[in-house]
C-alpha cells in the first residue's frame, strides 16, 4: 500500500510498477498510450524494478520513448524485443513476471486508484476468480474453469430436463381434464354396478316394509273389529234373544202356511168339482 499526500507521486509509483511489470495501460485507467506516462517535456522515461527470485534476483528495465510510443526492455541487463505503441510487453518479460505469480491485471493483487470503482462493481464470482488467480496455484483456476464448463454442461442438461419437465407438466395439465372425466365416468360405472347389486336387496327391504305395513293394518283392523264386536255384544245378545223368540213363531207360521196351502188346495179341488158339476147340469139342460 502506498500512502502519501496529494501530489507526492503516489500515482506515478503505481504507474511505474504496472508498466515495469509488463502491465498494459488499460490496467491503470489513465492514458491509453505508454508515452503519456513519461514526464511532460521529456523524450523518454525508464523504469527499473528488482524482484526477488530463488537462484538470483530478476531485474527488469523498461525504457519508454515518447515520440513513437516504443519500449526497450532489459532483463538482467540484456536487451529484449522492441514493442510498438506500448500496447504489449516483451514476451520474455511477461513470462518472467508470470512465473513469479505477479498479476498487475488482477484487481485483487494490484489495485490502482482509478480502478477502485471497477473493483467495487465486481460480482462475487469475479472476486472469487480474481482471488484464486492471485493467491492460489495456477492449476486451481484451471480446475475452476473446468468445473465451470462442467457446471455449464450440467446446467444445460438441467435446463433441458427442466424444459422437458415443463412440457410434461403442460401435457399433464392438458390431459388433466380428460383424466378427470375418465375417473368420473369410472366412478359412475362403479356406482351403477353397486346399485345393480343392491337393487334386489332394496326391493326385498321395500317388500318387507310393505308386508310390515300390511300386518300392522291387519292388526289394526282386528283391533277395530274386536272393539266393534265388544261394542255390539249387547245388541247381538238382544238379537239372539229375539231370534230365539222368533223361531217358534216362524215354525207356527210355517205350519199355518202349510195348513192354508192345504186348505186352499182342498178349496180348489172342491171348486173344480163344483165347476164340473155345473157344466154337466148345463149340458143336461140344453139337451132337454
Amino acid at each position: 500500500m502506498i500512502v502519501g499526500a496529494n501530489g507526492t507521486g503516489k500515482s506515478s509509483i503505481v504507474c511505474a510498477i504496472c508498466l515495469g511489470l509488463a502491465g498494459k495501460t488499460t490496467n491503470l485507467g489513465r492514458g491509453d498510450k505508454v508515452g503519456l506516462y513519461v514526464k511532460r517535456g521529456c523524450n523518454k522515461g525508464s523504469v527499473e524494478i528488482k524482484l526477488y527470485k530463488a537462484g538470483g534476483n530478476l531485474v527488469i528495465n523498461r525504457e519508454i520513448h515518447v515520440e513513437n510510443n516504443q519500449s526497450v526492455w532489459l532483463l538482467n541487463g540484456n536487451q529484449s524485443v522492441w514493442l510498438l505503441n506500448g500496447r504489449h510487453s516483451s514476451q520474455k518479460a511477461v513470462e518472467e513476471v508470470k512465473a513469479l505469480q505477479i498479476q498487475v491485471s488482477n484487481l485483487c493483487q494490484f489495485l490502482p486508484q482509478e480502478k477502485v470503482g471497477e473493483f467495487a462493481k465486481m460480482t462475487k464470482i469475479e472476486l472469487l476468480e480474481a482471488t484464486e488467480k492471485s493467491v492460489r496455484p495456477p492449476e486451481m483456476y484451471e480446475f475452476h474453469c473446468k468445473l465451470k464448463i462442467s457446471g455449464g454442461n450440467w446446467r444445460m442438461c438441467a435446463r433441458k430436463k427442466a424444459s422437458a419437465l415443463e412440457k410434461f407438466k403442460q401435457r399433464k395439465e392438458r390431459n388433466k381434464h380428460g383424466v378427470g372425466r375418465y375417473y368420473e365416468k369410472k366412478r359412475h360405472l362403479d356406482m351403477i354396478k353397486m346399485l345393480d347389486k343392491k337393487k334386489p336387496w332394496v326391493e326385498f327391504e321395500t317388500a318387507c316394509n310393505e308386508l310390515e305395513g300390511v300386518k300392522k293394518e291387519r292388526e289394526d283392523a282386528k283391533k277395530q273389529l274386536k272393539t266393534v264386536r265388544e261394542s255390539q255384544a249387547p245388541m247381538l245378545k238382544k238379537i239372539q234373544h229375539i231370534d230365539s223368540q222368533l223361531r217358534p213363531i216362524e215354525n207356527q207360521m210355517k205350519d199355518k202356511t202349510a195348513s192354508v196351502r192345504e186348505a186352499s188346495q182342498k178349496c180348489k179341488q172342491k171348486r173344480d168339482h163344483l165347476d164340473s158339476k155345473h157344466s154337466a147340469n148345463l149340458d143336461t139342460n140344453e139337451n132337454v
